[in-house]
């Protein structure tokens, strides 16, 4: 493993290790309402998720070690349903810590990569109100960031890239206007449910310039 990976692996673990309660909250009425639970028993499970998922980080372990893992832990898991449950368990979270992480690097390279641009898959699965996403560029700390940093949902897979002057220039593209950039924001859709609000702390960027 590269120095840049370790450092990078390390930081989605501190940002799942320090989230715990946060997580939990988020996904105890996700189990709830997955498996038709009661709340002390559907926090009990997201808990013991939690916990299996930062053990497999921990470990440099992948999604099916941490099947594996929770499937030997015998934690209820097994039925179709609790499988997807878990999936989604593991790969929503470990979205949410990389857009932290990604967050984090943009403000570390803001004076070589000033602007940023967002990128939108736009295949069938794609929600629609995700698609005007990719006709924004502004700079890194535009206050638009703060309100639709991707992901802008639980399945949504759009990001943001980085740009420097001389490939804006070499683009050919302008950053977006303040009219354009206000009919983009009357279109989008954030579709994350509330309780995972407090988690997008990549979109709260503390002591800008």
């Amino acid at each position: 493993m590269s120095a840049v990976m370790a450092v990078a692996a390390n930081d989605l673990i501190d940002w799942i290790a320090d989230r715990d309660g946060l997580l939990i909250a988020a996904w105890t009425p996700q189990v709830m309402a997955a498996l038709n639970w009661e709340a002390p028993f559907a926090e009990a499970l997201a808990g013991e998720l939690h916990a299996a998922m930062l053990t497999t980080m921990i470990r440099g372990g992948s999604e099916s070690n941490f099947f594996d893992l929770v499937t030997h832990n015998n934690i209820g898991f097994g039925a179709d349903v609790e499988r997807l449950l878990a999936e989604r368990f593991f790969r929503v979270s470990l979205k949410l810590a990389r857009a932290a992480a990604r967050a984090q690097r943009d403000q570390q390279a803001r004076a070589a990569f000033p602007f940023k641009y967002g990128i939108v898959v736009g295949d069938a699965r794609t929600d629609p109100t995700h698609l005007p996403l990719g006709k924004v560029i502004l700079p890194w700390d535009h206050s638009f960031w703060m309100r639709w940093q991707p992901p802008l949902g639980m399945d949504c897979r759009c990001v943001t890239n980085n740009m420097t002057h001389s490939q804006m220039k070499r683009s050919g593209r302008t950053l977006t206007t303040d009219a354009e950039l206000s009919l983009i924001e009357s279109q989008l859709r954030n579709s994350w449910p509330t309780e995972f609000l407090m988690l997008l702390d990549f979109r709260r960027r503390e002591g800008l310039p």
